[in-house]
Formats: structure tokens, C-alpha cells, sequence
């Protein structure tokens, strides 16, 4: 009696077993017929842990599996109203399996399910990005990386690929989501492999002075210089610094350093003697401006600079005539004169200037003052002509 009672139990426990396994059958069915909800209902009553009888079927890998795929399917259908985010959801599932198949008789199948998640994932982080849901970009790039990262999808070789894109993509995520420890972690490893190069140094940097952290952003930028040093983003950004600083002497050094490195490079040239006249160093700067000249004729900067430090000295020299009593008219006359040449010397290089970019009517007014100083009324009246029409 008690060997039939025993055996009734048996049965009545491997009919319980059965009948939630064939839930995931059930389940896996509706998901193959398009009957998502059904699908989602019926897999859900197998991991139902209010439910006793559901207690092997909970720990079967197989149940895992078959929630990720009716999880995945019901992101790509659109189906709402199951959990908030099917993907994030299918992962936690897909993990749930991996962590109950400990014979690793699911495996091969696993790792052609994380493969198609990871291409669903990639979808959803450029769609969310796109809509500017920077953290749920992120969060689809981290779990992609996770992925390729899960021992489950290394390859026999032992040598897991490093996906560069899809990490740079993280940084980029990060970045907008203002995520500043996740972003420099990512930019730092891609620019530890290159990729992107002088790009990947930029956002780490800018992370850095986000994040507030000088020390590690100062570093950062002296480092990418030193690897990239003909990026000029990388070089304006360390300028920029030593200038803030008031550290000009430091800004020039490395401008000097990139023109060694570059000396074909006018922009290199042009910044320096931009330094130089803040460093109320004129005459050198000019010698710089003219330098660019040489590199590249093409450049407004350089022309323009070089006609305001000479303008500029004019119009100083005649303040200066101004503030003469009418008892000293001879020095006044030789004031007039000195300042009348420093126009004249200006004159060829704003002329210059303003044949690149006619578009500044800046420059036309202090053409309209020169020609007036040094009494070239057929070019003022040109110039005054083409002021009033742009007014109008």
C-alpha cells in the first residue's frame, strides 16, 4: 500500500512537472503563432513563484530562453503592455538562462539568441539616441557590450573581439547623457585602441572638465597632445587653458611644439601671434601673422590682425595729437603725420582682407576712415557707398 501511495505521489509530481514544462511549450507556441500576449500570460504562470507546482520550471533553463525570445518578439512588434522595456527584460531572461543551464545543453542556442539581441539592441540605442533618450541609448550600448563580454559568447580561440564601435557609441551615449565617469571610461579605452583617434581624447577631456576634475582633465589634454599633436582641436582646447590661466608663456611653448611638428600649418602661426599681441608683444606678433602669410596667402585672419595693430597705432597716435594745446600746432602736424602712416601701412593688408571676406562691414568703415586720413576720396567715396547700401 505504501509503495502505490509513494508512486502516486511519483506521478502526481513528474504530471506537475510536465504540465508547467508544456507552459513553455504552450508559451513558445503562441509567440511562433503571433499571439504575443498569450505568449507573455502563458510563460509568466511558469515563473510564477506564488505557485508551488511551479518550482522546477522556474529553475529550467529552457523558461528563461523561450521569456527572452517572446520578450525580444514583442519589442520588435510593438506589442505594449507587457513590462516597460521588453529588451532590457529579454536580457535579464536570457541571463536567468544562462545562470540555470549549468550542463551548458542551451548554450549553443543562447549564444544565437544574444547575437540577434545584440542587433536589436544596437537599433534601439541609435533609434533612442536619435529621439535624445541618451540613457536608454547607453543602457542598450552597455548591455551589448555585455554581452560580447559573457564567457557564454567566447569564442575557442579564447580571444574576444573588441568592439570599438559599439564602445565609442557608449561614450557618445554617456557623454549626452551626462554620464561623465561611464563616458571617460569609454573614450579612454577607445582611445586606447585607436580608434578614432584624437576624437576619442577630445570627449574624455571634455568629460573631465565636466565632471569638475582639472587634474585628470589637464593631464588628459597633455597627453593627447603629445600623441596627437596635429590635432587642432586638442591644441585650441590647451591653449585655451594656459590663456585662462593666465599662463601665456606655457600656451606659446606648445604652439611652438605643434609648429615643429606642422609647419605647414598657417593656423599654428596665426594663433601664436594672436598670443603674442595679448602679450602686448605687437612687433613679434606681426612677424608671426606675416609667417602664416607665407604658409598659406589664402587666410583672412593673418591680413586682418596685421591692418587693426597698425589701425589700431593710428588712431592711438591721433588721440594722442588731440590732447595737444592749439599753441603747439607744429608737433600736431607731425602727430597727424606719423598716425597718417601707420594707416598707410594698414592699408594694404585691410584691402587685403576684406578681397577674402567682404562680408564685415567693420572692415569697410576702417577703410572708409584710411582712405579719408590719407585723402583718397575717389576709394572713400566707393567704400561710403557700399556702407550706405548694406544699411539700407
Amino acid at each position: 500500500m505504501r509503495r502505490i501511495t509513494t508512486l502516486f505521489i511519483f506521478l502526481l509530481f513528474v504530471t506537475s512537472v510536465f504540465a508547467q514544462r508544456a507552459k513553455v511549450t504552450s508559451a513558445l507556441s503562441y509567440k511562433e503563432s503571433g499571439e504575443i500576449l498569450k505568449a507573455y500570460q502563458t510563460i509568466q504562470e511558469a515563473i510564477d513563484p506564488s505557485n508551488e507546482k511551479t518550482a522546477k520550471s522556474i529553475t529550467w533553463p529552457r523558461t528563461w530562453e523561450v521569456r527572452g525570445l517572446i520578450l525580444q518578439d514583442a519589442h520588435k512588434k510593438g506589442v505594449s503592455g507587457l513590462v516597460d522595456e521588453p529588451l532590457f527584460e529579454a536580457y535579464d531572461s536570457y541571463m536567468k538562462a544562462i545562470e540555470y543551464d549549468v550542463d551548458g545543453k542551451l548554450s549553443k542556442s543562447l549564444v544565437i539568441d544574444l547575437t540577434f539581441l545584440q542587433t536589436d539592441l544596437s537599433n534601439y540605442a541609435i533609434t533612442s539616441y536619435e529621439k535624445n533618450d541618451f540613457k536608454k541609448s547607453l543602457k542598450c550600448f552597455e548591455l551589448h557590450l555585455a554581452i560580447t563580454n559573457n564567457p557564454i559568447m567566447k569564442p575557442k580561440s579564447g580571444i574576444v573581439a573588441v568592439d570599438t564601435v559599439i564602445m565609442y557609441n557608449a561614450g557618445l551615449a554617456a557623454f549626452k547623457a551626462k554620464e561623465w565617469d561611464k563616458a571617460i571610461s569609454f573614450f579612454n579605452k577607445t582611445s586606447e585602441y585607436n580608434y578614432n583617434g584624437s576624437a576619442s581624447c577630445n570627449f574624455a577631456i571634455k568629460s573631465y572638465l565636466e565632471k569638475g576634475d582639472t587634474l585628470n582633465y589637464l593631464n588628459a589634454l597633455k597627453k593627447g597632445f603629445e600623441k596627437y599633436p596635429n590635432d587642432e582641436p586638442l591644441l585650441v582646447e590647451l591653449i585655451n587653458f594656459y590663456i585662462s590661466r593666465g599662463k601665456s608663456e606655457d600656451a606659446i611653448k606648445y604652439i611652438d611644439l605643434a609648429i615643429s611638428e606642422k609647419p605647414t600649418n598657417a593656423t599654428l602661426y596665426t594663433a601664436k601671434g594672436s598670443m603674442l599681441e595679448k602679450m602686448g608683444r605687437p612687433d613679434e606678433a606681426i612677424n608671426m601673422y606675416k609667417d602664416a602669410i607665407k604658409v598659406d596667402s589664402s587666410l583672412f585672419t593673418p591680413y586682418y590682425n596685421i591692418s587693426v595693430i597698425h589701425y589700431n597705432r593710428g588712431v592711438e597716435v591721433i588721440n594722442t595729437a588731440n590732447q595737444l594745446p592749439p599753441s603747439q600746432s607744429e608737433k600736431y602736424e607731425a602727430e597727424i603725420l606719423k598716425a597718417n602712416e601707420h594707416f598707410r601701412q594698414s592699408l594694404p593688408y585691410i584691402e587685403k582682407a576684406y578681397s577674402i571676406d567682404s562680408s564685415e562691414v567693420a572692415i569697410l568703415e576702417s577703410l572708409k576712415t584710411i582712405y579719408y586720413r590719407l585723402q583718397m576720396n575717389d576709394k572713400y567715396m566707393e567704400v561710403n557707398k557700399k556702407i550706405q547700401e548694406l544699411k539700407k
